[in-house]
């Protein structure tokens, strides 16, 4: 079996025990709960999955690039923690209580908006409990950074994925026996102990930190140093997000749960595409033989191009399927998506190029332009025609990813077929054709 195929489908293992059963629980509510309430949830996933790219800051990538190379040195371990370890989890910790503030204070405020829509539930209560949780999921995501610097990858991947599960038993197990009103304590409850087992593990790192360390100077220094690299996470992951939370404003919660389960549907997608890519721009970075290049790819684009075409054109029973009658009506949502995800991998293949030949700030530009692009595109298209533009937009911007990858690739073919250099010559099989 193909080398490529054999890691792909380790992580892919890896994943699927834990995405079925959230496929599974995706299903339930979407067949249990009121539209408007299913809704409830996807909002409630899309604002923690906004401010955890809010608060990031850049300082993500600062213990990434700074901390592993020095936390080998045993002797300069307190330094790291002091110097690149506390500032970059403080400083997120920190953003993670003012979004917390901020989340309370603007839900206050909608209050009344809210008892509205959901008049069978207890939104004093829920509008308290929600920003809390938040700001524990936001803890164990700036927590996460320090199990990737020391290496603890297995320990970090079955935290998080046993919180997602965890999150999932517990909120369901309180929602059938105390109402919705309890759902988010269920999520509460999960969120608040995978923060303090991750603490506990990390509890030698923790000890060394020191709030009189960290001075305003080597604040406002570690920000600009890496703010280019917050504003990438933000085009790449945030303007998503924030899209869909503006979608609130103009689409009905009906229509937006309509969408919330077809993107919960496709998003397995996305996983099982990043499966084959990340693999594959090792795969291309370590070789320099041209035919073998050209077998990666071919095998990876056999993976990941055709399965999205199937899936689209099965998308009318697998709506039905599952939503029930509820959601059947919005299977054309569900096949835009999954149509979507073939540009996906043509632009996971084009990032694989820009990673090994390209500049960082080119993987801002190519984020920036298709993010922009698409949130563009998706107010536009929304207005245009409701619930459908959503799936509309995600397709124009994976595809304008697609071709702004190109072009960035292309130009350092070009130049590097006029020096004639060998490295670049073989680097061009990597690219598809112009498209049309």
């Amino acid at each position: 079996m193909n080398n490529l195929v054999k890691q792909s489908l380790r992580i892919l293992l890896g994943r699927a025990s834990v995405s079925s059963i959230g496929l599974l629980f995706t299903v339930y509510f979407a067949y249990e709960l009121p539209k408007n309430l299913f809704a409830l949830i996807a909002l409630y996933s899309t604002a923690a999955s906004f401010t955890q790219v809010m608060i990031d800051l850049g300082l993500s990538a600062k213990m990434v690039r700074e901390a592993p190379a020095l936390i080998k040195d045993e002797s300069r371990f307190s330094e790291v923690v002091r110097n690149v370890i506390m500032p970059s989890v403080m400083l997120r910790f920190f953003a993670a209580g003012i979004t917390c503030i901020v989340m309370v204070i603007f839900l206050q405020l909608m209050e009344g908006l809210l008892s509205a829509e959901f008049p069978q539930l207890n939104v004093e209560f829920i509008i308290l409990l929600a920003p809390i949780s938040m700001m524990f999921e936001n803890g164990n995501t700036s927590l996460a950074s320090v199990f990737q610097v020391q290496r603890r990858f297995g320990t970090d991947s079955i935290l998080t994925s046993g919180a997602n599960l965890l999150e999932m038993i517990f909120a369901t197990i309180l929602y059938i026996n105390f109402g919705m009103d309890q759902y988010f304590t269920g999520v509460l409850a999960a969120q608040a102990s995978l923060f303090f087992i991750r603490s506990y593990l990390i509890r030698d790192v923790l000890r060394h930190f020191a709030l009189k360390d960290l001075s305003l100077k080597q604040v406002k220094y570690i920000l600009k140093e890496y703010w280019p690299y917050y504003l990438r996470r933000f085009f790449r992951f945030g303007l998503l997000q924030g899209e869909q939370l503006l979608v609130v404003i103009l689409l009905p919660l009906a229509q937006l749960a309509d969408f919330n389960l077809a993107k919960r549907l496709s998003k397995y997608l996305k996983f099982y595409s990043d499966a084959f890519s990340n693999p594959l721009t090792i795969k291309l970075a370590r070789t320099k033989d041209l035919m073998m290049r050209k077998k990666h790819v071919r095998t990876f684009l056999f993976f990941t191009v055709p399965l999205p075409i199937a899936l689209s054109l099965l998308s009318p029973w697998i709506m039905q399927l599952a939503g029930g009658d509820k959601y059947a009506d919005s299977w054309p949502i569900l096949a835009v998506l999954y149509l979507s995800y073939v540009f996906y991998g043509y632009s996971n293949l084009q990032m694989s190029v820009v990673t090994i030949f390209g500049k960082a700030t080119e993987v801002l530009y190519r984020d920036a332009i298709g993010s922009i692009v698409g949130f563009t595109a998706t107010l536009i298209l929304i207005l245009l025609f409701g619930q459908y533009g959503l799936a509309w937009g995600q397709l124009i911007a994976y595809f304008t990813l697609f071709i702004a990858g190109y072009h960035i690739s292309k130009k350092y073919l070009d130049a590097e077929v006029e020096s004639g250099s060998q490295k670049n010559e073989s680097a061009e099989a990597i690219v598809p054709p112009d498209p049309e």
